[in-house]
């Protein structure tokens, strides 16, 4: 048996790549002439890996908040990822406003933050106003309050995330573009799917030969049917025996 996602099983090859990801995005912050904000999914590694490679090259640090730090953290202890520790030099910790807004320790109460704030590499916003073309920040939407500190008029947005697909995400999408519009900022969308294409899919489940598949995480599972293996639609609650 297989079981499968099928995110994009209606969508044919693309000419999508991580590496279109890093040309576009790098082009597009070595232009740039102010702060730049890039927008990822942290838990994406590949993808954490091409900005850190970008703010490298281009001789920037690349600034994350102390969640990010708990994440990068847990990378960097399976040897395989060859992810960077959250001290490392090419890392900085934007330490956020709380309470007073004057940064004192007692200001902070989550243990998440309380337990790094003596990393030598926490940085405000306001030591990144002295330089901004020396940072990338990583900064997604929940978080946007942190630009009325960083102020990065006329900086560059890379927005590396799936458009919107949605209600819900489309409200939020909105909001998103009326702060940058604000900020009168460049907005660049650059992004690849994670989830394989149609065909490619189909390939590898023919590859693999099952002799049943349980199509999960689509909107599409009755094209599964056009296969040679059995398919299965799965039922919310139900039990499945192999």
């Amino acid at each position: 048996a297989m079981i499968t996602e099928g995110t994009r099983i209606n969508i044919s090859k693309t000419n999508e790549t991580e590496k279109k990801v890093y040309n576009k995005s790098k082009k597009e912050i070595s232009t740039n002439k102010n702060l730049s904000i890039v927008d990822f999914n942290f838990k994406d590694i590949d993808r954490f890996t091409t900005f850190y490679k970008i703010a490298k090259e281009l001789d920037k640090k690349l600034v994350i908040n102390f969640k990010h730090a708990c994440f990068l953290e847990k990378y960097h202890k399976d040897k395989k990822l060859k992810a960077p520790d959250s001290k490392d030099e090419n890392i900085l910790l934007l330490k956020p406003k709380r309470l007073t807004g004057t940064y004192i320790d007692e200001d902070y109460t989550d243990l998440y933050i309380k337990n790094r704030l003596n990393y030598p590499n926490i940085i405000t916003a306001e030591d990144i106003l002295k330089k901004p073309l020396g940072y990338m920040v990583v900064l997604n939407f929940y978080y946007f309050n942190n630009l009325v500190d960083l102020k990065p008029y006329k900086g560059t947005y890379i927005h590396s995330l799936s458009e919107p697909f949605n209600e819900e995400m489309e409200i939020s999408y909105d909001r998103m573009m009326a702060w940058i519009e604000h900020f009168k900022m460049k907005f660049v969308q650059s992004h690849c799917s994670g989830h394989i294409n149609g065909t490619d899919l189909k390939e590898l489940i023919e590859n693999v030969a099952p002799k049943v598949i349980f199509p999960i995480h689509t909107t599409h599972p009755g094209i599964f049917r056009s296969l040679s293996a059995q398919t299965r639609l799965v039922k919310e609650g139900k039990t499945y025996k192999l």
